[in-house]
């Protein structure tokens, strides 16, 4: 009897047991259900400061929170990570926040720059203080606003915004900029305080940007066009006004293009509106009827004989292989000068 015994325990264990799931190759079984050999179902599999909640990683804190005495948060749109930017007088070198707008809104950070030379617009021993009024010179002599580019021709566009932050730096923040109408952008206009018009320390000159909602539009370059700087330029009429075309090599950075022509409508510029400066000059200060693409200032003009124009300019050139540089619309209104920059588009482009 004991023999027999234990013969039907070894056929037993010999025979499969019944089960209801029958997993393929490279899963297995788990609580009824086939799941991939490798998958790990444990808290390991979380990062640092997470925790497994259900089958998803959680974070175990809350989210950063900025010391709103010293700090404020500056949240990237793309990749959700908050930063939290000293409010201090930190120097010229320093970012100051950005933060994304809301309801609507948004909020455009940059750096005011001198066009006659390329580089930022700052007082003399700066550290990065925010301006006060009364002054008479440097950025703080300045103001800068947000203007609807569709109703400048009709003399009208000044769109409404929080209180408007400039430091010695040059550096400004415009919050809470309401959204501009048809065709969705907005000219960051830069003229001085006491004189505004085309005398006085600034020529009214403007920099369109597109109108981002519940955004932040970062690095938006500004532009001082100083009288005697548009002095040199001859051959174009104030008076009609003055379209400027910046192109920069890269992605982002302030890097000069040279080589470029300027199209408009796809066509290149031709010789009786279009303007370069000679290909070694740095600065703006004149223009050379011999020279027919950008040189080391990255600077084409154009001269647009209508109040207002529904071309589109970019440029051709000056870049390789794969890569193309942005269209953007633009204007002529008189006595002011409208400055666009270009920048590269294109998977192949260097960053």
């Amino acid at each position: 009897m004991y023999r027999r015994s234990v013969l039907l325990a070894l056929v037993a264990a010999l025979i499969p047991s019944c089960r209801s799931v029958d997993c393929g190759v490279g899963t297995t079984e788990r609580n009824g259900s086939c799941i991939a050999s490798s998958q790990t179902v444990s808290a390991a599999r979380c990062g640092p400061f997470t925790e497994l909640h259900g089958d998803s990683c959680i974070p175990m804190f809350p989210p950063t929170v900025c010391d709103p005495g010293t700090t404020a948060e500056d949240t990237d749109k793309g990749t959700g990570v908050t930063t939290c930017i000293g409010t201090g007088v930190s120097g010229c070198s320093a970012r100051i926040a950005c933060p994304v707008g809301t309801g609507g809104k948004q909020t455009i950070c940059g750096q005011i720059y001198d066009f006659e030379t390329s580089l930022p617009f700052a007082q003399a021993g700066a550290t990065g203080a925010q301006c006060a009024t009364g002054a008479t010179a440097g950025p703080c002599a300045l103001g800068i606003r947000a203007l609807d580019a569709g109703m400048l021709a009709s003399g009208g566009g000044v769109l409404s915004t929080g209180p408007v932050y400039i430091d010695d730096c040059g550096r400004f923040r415009i919050p809470d900029v309401s959204p501009p109408g048809a065709p969705g952008l907005i000219v960051i206009g830069v003229d001085d305080i006491a004189q505004p018009g085309p005398m006085g320390l600034a020529n009214p000159a403007g920099v369109a940007i597109g109108s981002t909602p519940n955004g932040a539009t970062k690095d938006v370059e500004a532009f001082l066009a100083k009288p005697t700087t548009i002095a040199g330029w001859s051959s174009l009429m104030l008076s009609d006004g003055i379209f400027a075309l910046v192109f920069h090599s890269k992605f982002t950075g302030t890097e000069l293009a040279s080589g470029v022509t300027m199209t408009r409508n796809t066509v290149p510029g031709d010789a009786a509106h279009t303007f370069y400066s000679a290909p070694a000059m740095t600065n703006r200060t004149t223009l050379d009827a011999n020279s027919h693409v950008t040189g080391a200032n990255g600077t084409a003009f154009y001269h647009i004989t209508g109040a207002m124009s529904t071309d589109m300019y970019s440029g051709t050139g000056g870049l390789p292989s794969g890569c193309a540089w942005e269209s953007h619309l633009a204007a002529a209104l008189p006595n002011q000068v409208f400055i666009q920059t270009f920048r590269p588009t294109g998977a192949s482009c260097t960053p």
